[in-house]
């Protein structure tokens, strides 16, 4: 049985994880785990346009909020690791977002959304933190591969995840342009089930 994906990318780094980021990634081929969590999500109402599209093309999630319900599965299989992240808001509506995510080299993946769509990730560990840098979007069709540079969409992504407690960690994703400075964001904390 191989590695973890993400033991597998970040190599020697896998152990200065701390435990309960380590739990969040250590599913092999055919397991699944389940994380909940509340997070908020904000963006520009100017963006709102942008952000629609790349979510008809199925990234992102598409509504704001300051406090949704979350729950995060995750499927690994030989391929790379599935995720499915559904919201559900106060107000009665819901919103998914999947994706999968695959190896590339040490401390790099990339993370597909649809249509053949993805964002190549550097992937890190600093200070405890697990951290995800974006490399870059792209178009994939086949072995055709187009790079989309970040400055055409809504900027470069950071995540960070950060241990709470054994069982519990903090997201932090936020997208940055170089014009508009923070164009999408969202945070929260999640436990495992």
């Amino acid at each position: 049985m191989s590695k973890p994906l993400m033991q597998q990318v970040l190599a020697n780094d896998w152990q200065q994880l701390p435990k309960a980021i380590q739990r969040h990634y250590r599913i092999g081929d055919g397991e699944q785990s389940r994380l909940v969590g509340t997070m908020q999500i904000d963006y520009p109402a100017y963006l709102y346009p942008l952000i629609w599209l790349i979510h008809l093309f199925g990234g992102l999630l598409l509504w704001r909020a300051p406090a949704a319900h979350a729950e995060v599965d995750k499927t690994a299989d030989a391929a790379g690791l599935a995720w499915r992240r559904r919201l559900d808001y106060p107000d009665g509506r819901s919103d998914c977002f999947n994706s999968r995510m695959v190896y590339v080299a040490e401390n790099e993946l990339a993370e597909h959304i649809g249509f053949g769509f993805g964002l190549r990730l550097r992937v890190t560990v600093e200070n405890g933190d697990l951290f995800y840098r974006s490399l870059g979007h792209f178009w994939q069709c086949g072995n055709w591969v187009v790079p989309i540079p970040d400055w055409l969409l809504l900027g470069s992504a950071t995540i960070r995840e950060h241990a709470l407690a054994t069982d519990r960690f903090y997201l932090d994703f936020e997208i940055r342009h170089p014009w508009w400075g923070v164009s999408y964001r969202y945070r929260g904390e999640f436990a495992y089930r």
